[in-house]
């Protein structure tokens, strides 16, 4: 075989092996970018979950916080007993609410936290070490790109 054919197919075959060892890097970066986004969703349901668990309370500890404003606001304007004791009152029942609202958030928070680990972890440390594998490091941007600002504008859009 001609030394020139040789080393052609020699370049060629390297070629193909960056080719391939680069389709390899993008498909695990791909499982990556997919595996973060299973867990944010999966949060998202699961604080979905725990927040119409707590609805109830929450809506109490809402109409006690209204009448505690509002009992506030009429104290800074014309100060009574009553309307002191009506402040301490509410503080009191919120303070009550609080251990109730905390012991029916903590089994769904213990699924949630590793979760939100799990997607800071994968934000902060493997997804940049990722994309500077490929050759993408990441690095700060200060103005947004034009793709972005039209996917916003388009949420914006379908939200009114």
């Amino acid at each position: 075989m001609p030394k020139g054919k040789a080393e052609a197919q020699a370049v060629t075959v390297e070629a193909e092996a960056e080719a391939t060892k680069r389709l390899d890097l993008l498909e695990a970066f791909a499982e990556l970018v997919s595996e973060r986004f299973g867990y944010y969703t999966a949060r998202k349901l699961k604080m979905a979950e725990m927040n119409e668990a707590v609805a109830d309370l929450n809506k109490e500890v809402r109409e006690i916080r209204k009448s505690l404003n509002t009992a506030i606001e009429e104290y800074i304007k014309e100060p009574s007993d009553g309307l002191r004791e009506q402040i301490f009152k509410c503080r009191e029942a919120i303070e009550e609410k609080r251990p109730a609202i905390k012991e029916k958030k903590a089994p769904f928070m213990k699924e949630i936290t590793p979760l939100a680990r799990a997607v800071k972890y994968m934000d902060n440390v493997a997804i940049p070490d990722s994309l500077k594998e490929i050759g993408y490091p990441v690095e700060p941007r200060f103005s947004l790109s034009d793709w972005v600002k039209k996917g916003i504008e388009s949420q914006k859009k379908r939200k009114k």
